[in-house]
């Protein structure tokens, strides 16, 4: 080997090691966990995923996230990372199977160091779950019951704080002694010995104030629980339970504490679990070798867990409780809104997805635009196929990933459709990220109801002055779209999205079916025009994901477990 060679090995080497340290040297630790748990009358709830991260050394691009109860939507929107410095970066979310394991990602490959506040928000169905129902206790009381758990994590924190919102009105953000004792919720024992309970007031959107558990832990060991198994009366908490999936009744009467603000419920019996530990009791003989079998292959996954792990030190402050220095947490907002401050210059679509308009008018609108401009023409709405007129560039980014959504054949690539509302939803997110939202919409609501003037009064202008208005407005096009879908809403009442597109992330939070979560690559499984699934799949997929998974999915799925969340990476 000549000197030249050995010179461009070792500057090789020097660059593959360059490239390498930032994943080999990453040392960050999960600080703290705090959730919010909405509950609406409806049985639904929003949860808010408030987490700490600090990165001491190298650089770090995302997390695992995994073992929700039920199948999080994920409200775009509002997930987001805010890192030292006011910045505030949108997020990745890709679904990854397993036991509803999604890798939570910084959008566009981006990295950070130092400390990072993620902020997680998805809906879910608990009554459609199971995580709230209905029961009945020994004496014939009917009761309500609240089953959940916060995800598990694969390394200890400093804290855990759940606080649960319920749909039940309070005086205020402080309650008196008094009112914290007559909320009549019971617990088992293992809640109130495990947790700091405390209650308090958390302010709505309508201005009134709601009742919020607080629930705390401090030292919390790696893969350490936190399952919170609540009653109350059933017509106290405001919950419509008559989708209730479970049964049962609480088989012991409760009691109250030394002080009366503890009570419990020995042992309840809402669960199916329960009554399958009770079939189990009846046959031992049958259940050595089943129970068996299953410990050893826990022993076995323990075993390896251990392998990639060392312990970590609980770093544990002292903290005051709530009366003393300390302050419950509010229910989470951007922390960086600017009180009147408007998003300039959106596009309409974009506009479309800030006021929550279904997909399938988004798309409506989009069409409408690029017709208008001699770009394409829908030959069918059920299933949406164009035909694209121009094969000059169109003249705005957003147009081209919409066309780009398109197979040759004019029909919907459902993978790079559900791609192009993804990253709208991430480009309007960071365009507004401190903006005042509620004024961005009253904003443009009025810029809507000015285009369709606009329109009306075209119809009467010389084609000068309509040529002028366009060449002044960059976007007439889809202002226009807005005003023909307004004053026509028939002309596309039979547009057909594939699967997990028909709706808002809104919708199915008023909705009574779970919504399958549009923004996550993961729609793009869906069953909706599986030729063009299979193409897409066979190829986007495959080129997108391909590092990605070759990178972190394989490797750290090769030191982390399936059931709990955690791997920086």
């Amino acid at each position: 080997m000549t000197d030249r060679h050995r010179f461009r090995a070792i500057l090789a080497a020097i660059a593959l090691l360059a490239l390498a340290s930032p994943l080999a040297a990453l040392d960050a630790d999960l600080v703290s966990v705090d959730v919010t748990v909405v509950l609406a009358p409806d049985g639904k709830a929003t949860l808010f995923n408030s987490l700490e991260w600090r990165v001491s050394s190298g650089t770090m691009g995302g997390f695992y996230f995994e073992g929700e109860a039920f199948r999080p939507a994920w409200d775009a929107e509002r997930c987001w990372v805010d890192l030292e410095g006011g910045v505030r970066q949108a997020l990745e979310i890709e679904y990854l199977g397993g036991n509803r394991r999604y890798d939570i990602l910084l959008a566009d490959g981006r990295r950070f160091s130092g400390t990072g506040f993620f902020m997680l928000a998805y809906g879910g169905d608990f009554v459609a779950e199971g995580l709230v129902g209905r029961t009945v206790a020994e004496d014939g009381r009917e009761l309500a019951y609240f089953d959940w758990a916060p995800v598990e994590w694969d390394e200890g924190l400093e804290s855990r704080t759940v606080r649960l919102v319920l749909p039940v009105r309070t005086s205020g953000e402080t309650l008196t002694p008094e009112e914290k004792a007559a909320v009549p919720m019971l617990t088992e024992r293992e809640v109130n010995a495990e947790n700091r309970i405390d209650w308090y007031g958390s302010k709505g959107d309508d201005g009134s104030w709601y009742l919020t558990a607080l629930f705390h832990q401090e030292d919390v060991p790696r893969r350490g629980a936190q399952r919170l198994r609540l009653y109350f009366p059933a017509d106290w908490l405001g919950v419509d339970l008559e989708r209730s999936t479970r049964d049962g009744a609480v088989s012991s009467q409760p009691s109250a504490g030394p002080d009366g603000g503890e009570r419990f419920a020995s042992e309840v019996g809402p669960s199916f679990g329960e009554r399958l530990w009770d079939s189990w009791r009846s046959k031992p003989f049958l259940a050595l070798p089943v129970f068996g079998g299953l410990a050893a292959l826990a022993l076995l996954a323990w075993r390896r867990r251990m392998a990639g792990y060392a312990e970590r030190a609980a770093l544990a402050e002292g903290i005051a409780w709530a009366g003393d220095s300390w302050t419950p947490p509010r229910l989470m907002a951007g922390s960086y809104q600017v009180p009147g401050k408007v998003a300039e210059d959106l596009h309409p679509a974009e506009v479309a997805l800030l006021l929550e308009l279904p997909l399938p008018r988004v798309a409506a609108i989009m069409l409408e635009g690029l017709a208008a401009q001699g770009i394409v023409e829908t030959l069918d709405q059920d299933p949406l196929t164009i035909r694209v007129l121009s094969a000059a560039k169109a003249s705005h980014p957003l147009e081209e990933r919409f066309l780009a959504a398109f197979g040759v054949d004019g029909a919907v690539l459902p993978g790079l459709m559900a791609d192009f509302f993804e990253e709208a939803i991430k480009a309007l997110q960071e365009k507004t990220w401190d903006c005042d939202v509620e004024a961005t919409r009253a904003h443009y609501r009025k810029k809507v109801l000015e285009a369709e003037a606009a329109e009306r009064e075209m119809e009467t202008w010389d084609e000068g002055r309509r040529t002028s208005y366009r060449r002044s407005n960059p976007y007439w096009a889809y202002w226009h779209g807005y005003a023909v879908i307004h004053t026509h809403p028939a002309r596309w009442e039979r547009l057909r999205m594939p699967e997990g597109m028909g709706s808002t992330y809104a919708d199915f939070m008023r909705s009574s079916s779970c919504y399958s979560g549009c923004f996550s690559p993961a729609a793009a499984s869906g069953t909706v025009d599986a030729c063009h699934s299979a193409c897409h799949n066979a190829c986007h997929d495959a080129c997108h994901s391909a590092c990605h998974s070759a990178c972190h999915s394989a490797c750290h799925s090769a030191c982390h477990s399936a059931c709990v969340s955690g791997g920086a990476h």
